[in-house]
């Protein structure tokens, strides 16, 4: 008697049953939901198929609800170099094998699957790929002011990686995840490229977080590297051919937060608070060019470079030129010091703070009282929301990752991981870089299961940049505030 199969079935049942579910709540028509539910079970159908067949001794059989917790193969640590299959922390039961939110379930669903196919899949196809193995690299400044935020986005993209090499792989390969630790320092960034792409062999650049990920173009053109799921900082990442960041450009959030103090704030006179580097001035200008279309005046600004004491100075300068709002086109550290600094002056702008990189519980906690009532931009669907994209990109990564915590730049990097998965299987077996980047750059409406739309075959076109607003209630805690929307002209 297969008492596992019978298990496996009834675990299947209830998986559907749940789907079913949500998409009954998220209000789906009867033909929409048989889709889904159809969808569905064709993932479910290989997971169980792979877990029956025998997973590797680090893999969790997928749909046993009943499966022993584990530590991952490889390194536990989030600055680790990786090894083997996706290093992930500890593992509990996973999630069930359903297939992923948006895009990236519908080419799970109709391409390259688990197992290799009959004919193989043409082993050691192209640099960083083999029989059983896909190589993907990734840089992290851990060490950097703002190494948490960078540490548990390397965990993000671990999860989704091991939990898709839990599911069986890509055409019989499993993904290595290799990340290097750049310390947030130029020599850094340029020190972990030359080891991943001539010493590691990488077949693509993968999901990072990092800094001066504007001087890397001219290696990924030599090397004819991809990197798919970069920072997305810096404006040269949306204007090279082989780079494609899975986050908005900064440009873009200093449109959309110029936007919502114009058309919901009403601003007459804002201030712009920004980091004197990375996004900080390009998201600058764009707020000013969109204030400007909405009729009010955003000329002043108060620069601050990456590590300061604090933000008195910065502070002083708008308050005496009598803003009414002030826009944060800087890092969640230093908009948190701008409002404490603020708040020792006994000085609060009539429309409040509006920041464009503050998507993160510590923002408004730790910035204190005075960030009671702040606004804060996130591209994303809220990480604390109930969409099914969001519950699994929850579920993944607190499966592999119990003590995370959720923000922005852990969610882009996530999709960035999305991306390559779906890339991969559509590439199919005999895979190439040339291949890969045809398949990425098919996705021209890629839905990431968040909210937001990416355009990878035009990756710097704004057309489908939107975002949704949040505001911090009196305990701190962030609030979704409004709908969608995009920027001004």
């Amino acid at each position: 008697m297969d008492v596992h199969g019978r298990r496996r079935g009834f675990v299947t049942t209830a998986v559907l049953l749940a789907l079913a579910l949500i998409a009954s709540a998220c209000g789906a028509s009867p033909r929409v939901t048989r889709e889904v539910e159809a969808r569905d079970r064709n993932g479910l159908a290989t997971g169980l198929q792979a877990s029956a067949s025998g997973p590797d001794s680090g893999q969790l059989a997928q749909g046993d609800s009943g499966a022993a917790a584990g530590t991952a193969a490889g390194a536990t640590g989030a600055g680790s170099a990786g090894g083997g299959t996706a290093a992930a922390g500890t593992r509990r039961a996973g999630p069930a094998g359903a297939a992923a939110a948006g895009t990236a379930g519908q080419v799970a669903a109709g391409a390259c699957g688990a197992a290799a196919p009959a004919g193989g899949n043409g082993g050691s196809t192209d640099t960083g790929v083999s029989t059983d193995t896909i190589k993907i690299g990734g840089t992290f400044f851990n060490g950097n002011y703002l190494d948490k935020y960078s540490q548990v986005t390397e965990q993000a993209v671990k999860a989704y990686f091991q939990y898709t090499n839990d599911q069986g792989g890509i055409c019989g390969r499993k993904i290595q995840f290799v990340a290097c630790d750049t310390a947030g320092t130029a020599d850094g960034t340029k020190g972990c490229l030359s080891k991943l792409a001539d010493q590691d062999k990488v077949f693509s650049m993968g999901p990072s977080l990092d800094f001066n990920l504007n001087i890397v173009q001219p290696t990924l053109a030599a090397d004819k590297l991809p990197w798919v799921g970069d920072s997305g900082l810096y404006g040269e990442e949306f204007q090279s051919p082989w780079m494609f960041p899975t986050q908005l450009n900064g440009t873009d959030v200093g449109a959309l937060i110029a936007t919502f103090a114009g058309q919901t704030l009403h601003a007459k006179k804002a201030g712009i608070s920004l980091l004197n580097d990375v996004a900080g001035p390009g998201c600058t200008k764009r707020a000013q060019e969109a204030a400007k279309a909405l009729g009010y005046d955003a000329s002043t600004t108060a620069s601050n470079g990456q590590v300061e004491t604090s933000l008195d100075n910065q502070v002083a300068t708008l308050q005496n030129a009598g803003v009414d709002t002030v826009l944060f086109c800087n890092d969640p550290v230093n908009t948190i010091k701008f409002i404490q600094s603020a708040q020792r002056r006994g000085w609060k702008p009539a429309n409040g703070f509006v920041g464009g990189f503050v998507a993160a519980d510590d923002v408004p906690q730790a910035a204190g009282s005075y960030a009671a009532g702040m606004f804060g931009f996130t591209s994303f669907d809220f990480y604390k929301s109930n969409t099914p994209g969001i519950q699994q990109y929850r579920a993944i990564t607190e499966n592999y990752y119990p003590n995370t915590f959720h923000h922005f730049y852990e969610q882009a990097a996530y999709i960035g991981a999305e991306a390559i998965v779906a890339a991969l299987r559509k590439a199919g077996p005999k895979l190439t870089r040339a291949g890969f980047i045809s398949a990425l750059k098919s996705f021209n409406d890629f839905d990431t299961g968040m909210g937001l739309h990416i355009n990878f075959a035009n990756i710097g076109n704004s057309q489908l940049s939107s975002g949704l607003m949040l505001k911090a209630d009196n305990s701190l805690n962030w609030q979704v505030l409004t709908g969608r929307f995009k920027s001004a002209g």
